[in-house]
This record gives C-alpha cells, structure tokens and sequence, in this order.
C-alpha cells in the first residue's frame, strides 16, 4: 500500500479537489446538469481559497484524499487573494444563470447569514479558523483527517494561535468534532429552500484550544 502525502496545495489540484467536494456535498442531488455542478464546486473552492492562509491535502498515488484549509489571524493572505476571490465570483455569476443554479447559490446565501448570526455573539474571540476540512470516503480508517488536523494545529502553535473555531451544519459528520472534544458554542436551525425532505437543517459554531 502506498504512504499517504501531505504536501501544499497546488493549482494543479483545483479541478481534483472541486470534484471531490461536490461528491462529498453531493451537488448533483440539487444540480441536475454537470456542468453547472461543475462550475458550483469551482465557486464554493475559490471562496474557500479567498479565506485561507493554510492549505494542504493528504494523496495516494495520485489521488486527492483530502483537504484542509485555514487561517491564522497572524499572518496574511497570499498573493492570490484577489485572484481567488475574483474567480468565485466568475463561477458564481456563471452557475447562477440557470435557474436551479439560482436556487442553489439562494441557499448559500442563507447559509452566509446563518454562520454571521452564529458568530455574532464571539467577534474577536478567535485568532484562527478551520476554513474547510473535507476527506473522500475512500479515505475513511485511514487516520487522514486526524493527520490533517494534526498538521494544521501544529503549524497554529507555532504561530501563537490558541483558539480557533470552525462552522459546520447537520448534513455533515458534525459528530467528528463532538468525539475530539471541541466546544460546540452555538447552534441555529434553518431552512434553505432545497432540502428534499422539508426538515430544517443545523448550523453549528465550534471552538477549540490548539
């Protein structure tokens, strides 16, 4: 078997990367053209990209497993800040054409609002953020999502961060968090206007001590 590679993220990686979150968030459940999913996971990459200062992903052979990125309060963007932020929104204005993408980009704009109203209450509290933490299910037993964190946490520490924070809703495995002793601080419920099954999802805020 093949050792697992942490290494920086290169642009190289961007179209793996992007195909792996929509599968992971499963946009072709919304999304019905894959072009459109497509752009979709190239927007919502951008504008993880756009809040970063940390990015990493674990492979094997070749392939992406999965990504983390983050942002130390310390120190400061990259040079392509401006660039990321300009191609989110050129794929988001793209994907948005349509009009099922209209309705998914609708609800990712509540889903802003949702995470503004969580960390209302905390501003300033938190010199670092888990910005995106996502690993392939193939990748499930492998150790690769505590050895991301593990890397992010180390390089924090060296910097001086102490407490950092992460947002998270119910369709994710938001338990992974609970197991590592991460303080939930708060939680919101809500609707999104896409959800199949009409229930209201959970938001939730979560802080932790590097």
């Amino acid at each position: 078997m093949e050792p697992i590679n942490y290494r920086n993220v290169t642009e190289q990686d961007y179209p793996q990367v992007s195909e792996m979150l929509c599968g992971i968030w499963q946009f072709d459940k919304y999304l019905k053209d894959a072009e459109i999913v497509r752009r979709a996971g190239l927007a919502f990459w951008y504008a993880y990209l756009a809040r970063q200062n940390y990015a990493e992903v674990a492979e094997r052979g070749g392939r992406i497993l999965g990504v983390l990125l983050g942002h130390c309060v310390s120190l400061p963007f990259p040079a392509e800040h401006k660039g990321f932020e300009k191609e989110a929104r050129r794929f988001l204005r793209e994907f948005s054409r349509s009009g099922e993408g209209r309705k998914f980009y609708r609800a990712q704009m509540r889903t802003a609002k949702y995470e503004r109203q969580l960390l209302a209450p905390y501003e300033d509290r938190f010199d670092a953020e888990l910005v995106l933490f996502a690993t392939a299910p193939e990748a499930r037993g492998l150790g690769i999502g505590k050895g991301l964190l593990s890397r992010f946490n180390t390089f924090l520490k060296e910097r001086e961060a102490r407490h950092a924070f992460l947002l998270t809703d119910s369709f994710c495995n938001f338990g992974f968090y609970d197991h590592l002793g991460y303080e939930r601080l708060a939680e919101v419920e809500g609707l999104l206007g896409v959800e199949q099954d009409g229930k209201p999802l959970h938001f939730y805020l979560y802080g932790y001590e590097v």
